[in-house]
């Protein structure tokens, strides 16, 4: 099977340098357009390697990177950025979305040389690597028994990395603790006031669909990037000094609401949702969506002394089960009391 390499640019200069680059080393140069047909390609013809231009017009390049990373053919090929604009490059964003290394345009002939060799022959040496471990594992007395105790190994140091991963957000007893206090100061405003205008208190559950299909079929770095880009994602989506990102359960995010309305949060469910099919992590895996989708539970509540804050979540969570069982993207469920 001969070697193949992928670029993603939009300068035939520049693909026509790299063609007779790699055709000296008898490799197949695939050029591509777009970022879809790129990670496509990758599921196909598993490259060797990886070249991104850094400044694709209607690209966010560095987001390419890491959707690259998050597949399973993708997440050991070495990716290069080609660097053709200083002002908009920035080498720190490079290597924290994946890169192995970048080299700048105009391109001097010895350091793209010298680049591209050291990241093949590393890609070489892996691949060498892994295929002598499963040459290793033929031979290897009560390999079952070993496969059995690696596999429990790999799941308890996943199910670290994945808490490591969401340690960024408050937990699930912060929130409840927080919704406790929100509470109490709104059910005093309306019995000092008189007021039930703004004292109403929403709460948005968000559940991965298929999330257990995905941790099965992923390695836990994989999965901790996916629920770190979620994660990252909700907390600029809620960005108000009372409002609270959590995480509820090991695939359900918590958002709290004060002081906001039914209509509020499911405008906020929106933005979410929009924002998150724009992100287009694959689920390849997932019988609702090609991509990561999530379906909402939403409960309204105007708070009182004489309901219990935890109703708040009881409701979103009844909630949140029969968006579940409509089994649609980006499903919702509401209710209030």
């Amino acid at each position: 099977m001969k070697k193949s390499v992928i670029i993603l640019d939009n300068l035939s200069e520049r693909i026509d340098f790299f063609e007779s680059l790699f055709r000296e080393r008898h490799y197949n140069l695939i050029a591509v357009n777009s970022q879809f047909d790129l990670l496509d390609l990758i599921q196909v013809e598993s490259p060797n390697l990886i070249l991104i231009n850094s400044n694709l017009p209607d690209h966010d390049s560095y987001l390419v990177c890491k959707k690259i990373k998050l597949l399973e053919k993708g997440k050991d090929v070495p990716v290069i950025f080609i660097n053709g604009d200083d002002s908009n490059f920035d080498a720190d964003l490079t290597f924290e979305a994946g890169a192995d290394d970048y080299i700048n345009y105009p391109f001097k002939l010895q350091e793209v040389k010298h680049r591209i060799e050291q990241q093949l022959s590393l890609k070489t040496l892996k691949d060498n690597l892994e295929e002598t471990t499963k040459q290793l594992h033929k031979i290897i007395p009560n390999y079952q028994k070993l496969q059995e105790a690696l596999k429990k190994a790999t799941s308890e140091l996943n199910n670290q990395k994945i808490k490591e991963t969401l340690s960024i957000l408050p937990s699930r007893k912060f929130l409840e603790e927080t919704l406790e206090k929100e509470w109490l100061r709104a059910s005093r405003q309306r019995t000092s006031l008189g007021d039930m205008e703004g004292t109403d208190i929403s709460l948005i559950l968000m559940q991965i669909n298929d999330f257990d299909l995905y941790q099965q079929n992923h390695e836990g770095e994989i999965v901790g990037s996916c629920l770190l880009m979620i994660a990252e994602n909700l907390k600029s989506k809620a960005r108000r000094p009372g409002d609270l990102v959590a995480h509820f359960t090991e695939d359900t995010f918590a958002i709290l609401l004060p002081n906001t309305d039914q209509t509020g949060a499911l405008r906020v469910t929106e933005i979410i949702t929009d924002h998150l099919a724009d992100l287009q992590i694959p689920h390849n895996y997932s019988q609702v969506s090609d991509y990561i989708s999530c379906s909402f539970g939403i409960a309204t509540g105007i708070p009182t002394q004489a309901i219990e804050p935890v109703t708040l979540i009881e409701v979103a969570q009844d909630c949140l089960n029969s968006a579940l069982r409509r089994g649609v993207e980006g499903a919702v469920n509401i209710d209030n009391f």
